[in-house]
């Protein structure tokens, strides 16, 4: 298939999703109950496995990202992490994955995350291919044999536990949370134990379309106060990220994420900083 503007390879090595992995050319990966086989050339995407439709929608291609950076490109150091990789898309994900997935993602770095979600769905999952497994439902989690301490995902099973059976009786709508407004979805997802202000902005910004969602770690923490001056607790630095990049704010995020991962020389040869923000 032919893409619009789009970097297969920084996309998916960004941080945001967590069951892809590269072998040679091709990304493999797990959407939901589908094994997928990706491999870009130029602006053709080969697809195994799943439909285009499927691609086009999950991987966003209905953004307009020359618009996206016209509305982001506040200062010269956002526009020059944009030149260095350009085609960063974020990724449409299922939301009860997606919610599940950053669940377990609080307190730990990549590679922990890809460990504990891929033994959470071999040991829950369906087997939809020779050791491929998808992501379990809720009803799968609750009901499964196996004890989920095999899973070791230390006190993240408790609230993982909790929060699918929250899920399965309905006590946490997944389709209220997608109908509600941003304010609305992260207050609404913070009453799950162990969901706060991150969590929720990931999930708002991953699988619920908010893209003024500007979720704040230690990379972005670092990236705001060296780049704009901007210090404080978590509200008043994604506060300012959503006022000076506005409705993209979430690209930005993104863009600065990634750019905080390649031994930060992006962020140290930046062009100039800006006017900083108290």
């Amino acid at each position: 298939m032919r893409t619009p503007l789009f970097n297969l390879d920084h996309t998916l090595d960004s941080g945001q999703v967590f069951r892809w992995r590269k072998e040679g050319e091709w990304w493999r990966g797990v959407v939901k109950d589908r094994y997928i086989q990706l491999r870009q050339d130029g602006d053709r995407l080969e697809v195994k496995g799943t439909s285009e439709d499927m691609i086009a929608h999950y991987f966003r291609f209905d953004d307009d990202l020359e618009e996206i950076y016209a509305e982001i490109s506040r200062d010269e150091c956002i526009a020059s992490i944009i030149d260095r990789f350009r085609g960063l898309r974020l990724i449409r994900q299922d939301i009860w994955e997606c919610s599940a997935s950053y669940l377990l993602a609080t307190y730990s770095n990549v590679p922990r995350i890809k460990k504990m979600i891929d033994s959470l769905c071999r040991t829950y999952g369906r087997e939809i291919e020779n050791g491929v497994f998808a992501f379990p439902t809720p009803q799968e989690i609750l009901e499964g044999e196996a004890d989920i301490a095999c899973c070791r995902l230390g006190y993240r099973a408790d609230w993982l536990r909790n929060y699918a059976g929250m899920v399965y009786s309905g006590e946490f709508d997944l389709y209220e949370l997608a109908t509600k407004d941003y304010q609305g979805a992260v207050e609404y997802l913070k009453r799950v134990k162990g969901i706060g202000s991150k969590v929720a902005d990931c999930i708002a910004l991953f699988s619920l379309d908010h893209l003024e969602a500007c979720p704040v770690d230690v990379r972005i923490a670092r990236a705001m106060r060296e780049i704009y001056g901007v210090t404080g607790q978590y509200d008043k630095v994604a506060g300012f990220a959503r006022r000076h990049f506005g409705r993209f704010a979430g690209y930005a995020q993104e863009y600065l994420y990634i750019a905080e991962d390649r031994t930060r020389k992006t962020i140290r040869s930046c062009p100039g900083n800006p006017d900083t923000h108290s």
